[in-house]
């Protein structure tokens, strides 16, 4: 009998879950369809590349719809296992609150996993495949050439700028700020060209400007020399791309080197951690839809059920945006900052149940 009802509140209540994330997703996509067809006839921009962008920004839309969609699609499925009496029907049979909460959490595990999935693989594909693809359909090839400019890195004791980046292994007009260990500016390079080949950068037509002695300053015009870096390709890459378009490794991986170099990776930190703690997240949101049901929502109608779940998910999606930028700006923990509305909202959960139990 256990078995039995705790297959049938897991199948409703991803039923539910997969209606609402449905219904999520083709608003958000209506509402794109609309923005976009304005830009048709941009370039080669055609209701066909109008369509593939739609469905490129569907993973990144369930992404940010996650936490409600699990609140929206439990409120749902619990909704509709209460109004056929279901849980008067589960309680005669010996079937405990606990025992109902431990399966509701069953049933957002597929959701949670599939959230982990998209994080680390689906979404950050996704993204730069929209990106190129947007941008070859509105633009001619020949505006493409330069992808990023006026890139600023600091690379061991050079602070280093770069006009424009042509790939992740060419650069054009590369600028060197060479400082000493005292923080006092040595030497300063004008690059024309820099090419990663065989693990390091070819640099050809260097102007190097000596200004280590007091006395004079001496100027330098080297054919070619090479630069022993610590960028890479692969950080290149990843430094001139959204953090929101990296997946979790690479945040992690990139945030571990702007350590090692000295710079600031808390808005990394904090993004890597939000993609690490979305499936609690996930399961904080289907623990407060049960503490909905079971609390002040207990015999309310599907309407206000839904909309007391919006505005719940709502609150919690700019309580996630205002603790992340909070944590990036001032000293406190990554971890902390993207943890903290799970709590804030797990707490009000448990409140919640404790005083209707």
């Amino acid at each position: 009998m256990y078995n039995i009802l705790n297959y049938y509140i897991v199948k409703t209540v991803i039923s539910s879950t997969t209606t609402v994330f449905l219904v999520l997703l083709s608003l958000s996509s209506v509402i794109k369809l609309i923005d976009e067809l304005r830009k048709i006839g941009e370039g080669n921009h055609s209701f066909f590349d109008v369509i593939i962008y739609m469905i490129l920004s569907l993973p990144k839309d369930f992404e940010l719809f996650f936490p409600i969609a699990t609140l929206l699609g439990g409120l749902l499925g619990l909704c509709m296992l209460e109004v056929h009496n279901e849980f008067i029907a589960m309680q005669i049979s010996g079937f405990s609150r606990l025992q109902i909460t431990l399966s509701v959490i069953k049933a957002s595990v597929p959701v949670l996993l599939c959230s982990i999935i998209s994080n680390e693989w689906i979404v950050p594909n996704s993204e730069k495949i929209m990106c190129m693809y947007r941008n070859q359909s509105q633009h001619d090839a020949s505006l493409l050439s330069i992808k990023i400019k006026n890139l600023w890195f600091i690379d061991k004791n050079d602070f280093v700028c770069v006009e424009n980046v042509i790939a992740y292994n060419e650069l054009l007009g590369v600028k060197l700020y060479n400082f000493n260990e005292e923080r006092k500016l040595k030497k300063i390079c004008y690059i024309e060209r820099a090419v990663f080949v065989d693990k390091v950068w070819h640099l050809i037509n260097v102007n190097e400007l000596d200004i280590s002695q007091k006395t004079s300053v001496v100027n330098k015009n080297i054919p070619h020399s090479k630069w022993n870096a610590e960028l890479t390709p692969y950080r290149l890459s990843m430094m001139i791309t959204h953090p929101n378009f990296l997946s979790i490794s690479k945040l992690y991986h990139c945030a571990k080197y702007f350590n090692r170099i000295g710079q600031n990776s808390k808005y990394y930190q904090v993004i890597f951690w939000k993609k690490i703690l979305s499936p609690i997240s996930g399961s904080v949101m289907t623990i407060m839809a049960l503490a909905f049901t079971f609390g002040p929502l207990y015999k309310k109608k599907i309407g206000i059920r839904l909309f007391v779940g919006s505005i719940a998910g709502f609150l919690f999606y700019i309580l996630n945006q205002i603790f992340g930028i909070l944590s990036a700006i001032h000293s406190v923990s990554p971890i902390i900052g993207s943890i903290s509305p799970s709590i804030i909202f797990l707490v009000i959960s448990v409140i919640i149940m404790r005083i209707y139990s």
